[in-house]
């Protein structure tokens, strides 16, 4: 059988499209396409920011009140209370330590190098007792490492 001339072709190329638009009524492909203009337009985009903005509201203004009467100017009086001296609490810094013989420490802890050639002996303080600028000791306790 011979080759289709190009007028088949084109034919048969018709009937196909044809066949794909039979399920959309041209009604739809017209809609669809003012659709498509429209959007190209931007007449869609208007419409749409309109619905999102509230409209602005009308300010109702109040009533007014007929005024009962002005209080006469004064001067005010009060007794003045000063606040209470910020005094006590708190740490003086420096803070030194007076004697690193005070120092309390958590059982000793070993620690291996990862080829176990070193072993390293490591002592956590669990207690040092600061001196302040005040002469006051403070205790600051640490917790046992796990």
């Amino acid at each position: 059988m011979a080759d289709p001339t190009l007028a088949q072709q084109r034919a048969a190329i018709r009937a196909g499209v044809n066949s794909t638009r039979a399920g959309t009524g041209a009604a739809e492909r017209r809609a669809i396409g003012q659709s498509i203009v429209a959007e190209r337009r931007g007449e869609s985009v208007v419409e749409d920011l309109n619905r999102l903005i509230a409209p602005t509201r009308v300010r109702r203004t109040l009533r007014s009140v007929p005024a009962l009467g002005a209080l006469p100017v004064a001067r005010g009086r009060g007794n003045y209370t000063p606040p209470p001296a910020q005094g006590g609490g708190g740490i003086a810094s420096p803070l030194e330590e007076q004697d690193y013989s005070a120092r309390t420490f958590h059982a000793a802890r070993y620690l291996e190098t990862s080829d176990g050639i070193f072993t390293l002996e490591l002592s956590p303080p669990a207690k040092i007792v600061m001196t302040d600028a005040d002469d006051v000791n403070h205790d600051f306790n640490y917790a046992s490492p796990p």
